[in-house]
């Protein structure tokens, strides 16, 4: 199966939505561009899958809505944030993607690299307004801290199951994702037997690596068979472009604009999603000035 997809099913039987996502290609993609160690891939990847996950179950397929998540925290990563919108395009970063330089561990704890914070969700739909939902980061588990925020923000109980793992060199073995969510109707003993299974034997990491297919995945872990409703083929894309950064650079103070057109007579914009550069000359920053004086 392609590596890069957004998948959503259903089991009318059991009344449950479930939400699967494959990313091993996508996250390589990502954290090449980002240069990210261990700790930085996998809590990115997570972060990922999650995002993937989440914007299945709630904005437009196919549509220009974006879902993001973004996590502020206390720990060496600092940040982490995710965006993805109905066509399948994804970008993000990691605040601190060297993080391990730091942290100086070789056993992998996300807990440690992330410390306190809060994950802010935030659904952009077109209208006057995106819908943003904070919550605490209270496990340092990023499944478990996305079940919480779904529980606790949206009032949808759900189980969600993140892998994300890398070889030596850094290179993604696996990377993917399930989420189920129940309707009111969905029968108490099937989500006993579902919370049973993921506090057991249940690991999505091994069945991936073991080669079983996703949706035999999810069949195995509801017991009961699904029907797939829909993919979306995911795809890494920046949104940035010189417009942009020039409207960023209009949000700089006017004195340190105009320092760095008496000392630079230029700057270098780096994109922190993709990296890419854009170079602003002296008489394109002067045009920017102009604008900020002719606002204020």
């Amino acid at each position: 199966m392609e590596e890069n997809l957004s998948i959503r099913y259903i089991c009318e039987e059991y009344n449950l939505r479930i939400y699967g996502t494959l990313t091993k290609n996508l996250l390589q993609e990502i954290i090449s561009i980002h240069n990210t160690t261990p700790h930085a891939t996998i809590a990115f990847g997570r972060t990922l899958n999650a995002a993937v996950l989440l914007a299945a179950s709630s904005i437009k397929p196919h549509s220009t809505d974006t879902l993001s998540i973004h996590i502020s925290c206390s720990g060496p990563i600092k940040e982490i944030l995710v965006q993805i919108d109905g066509k399948g395009n994804v970008r993000g970063y990691v605040g601190n993607p060297a993080v391990d330089v730091e942290l100086q561990s070789d056993t992998l704890n996300i807990s440690k690299a992330l410390g306190a914070g809060v994950i802010t969700v935030t659904r952009d739909l077109g209208l006057k307004e995106p819908y943003k939902s904070v919550s605490p980061i209270i496990y340092g588990d990023i499944a478990k801290d996305i079940a919480y925020y779904l529980l606790e923000s949206e009032q949808i109980p759900s189980a969600i199951i993140l892998t994300a793992n890398c070889d030596r060199d850094g290179a993604i073995t696996r990377s993917a994702g399930i989420l189920i969510q129940t309707f009111p109707n969905t029968p108490t003993p099937v989500i006993e037997s579902i919370e049973n299974k993921l506090h057991t034997d249940f690991s999505l990491d091994k069945k991936i690596e073991a080669g079983v297919n996703l949706k035999d995945c999810i069949e195995e872990l509801i017991g009961k068979d699904i029907k797939e409703l829909g993919l979306l083929k995911l795809q890494h894309r920046c949104r940035c472009n010189k417009e942009l950064l020039s409207s960023i650079l209009e949000s700089v103070q006017t004195e340190e604009l105009a320092d760095i057109i008496n000392k630079d007579h230029g700057t270098l914009v780096t994109c922190v999603f993709c990296k890419k550069e854009y170079h602003f000359t002296e008489d394109e920053l002067q045009s920017i000035l102009l604008r900020k004086e002719k606002i204020h």
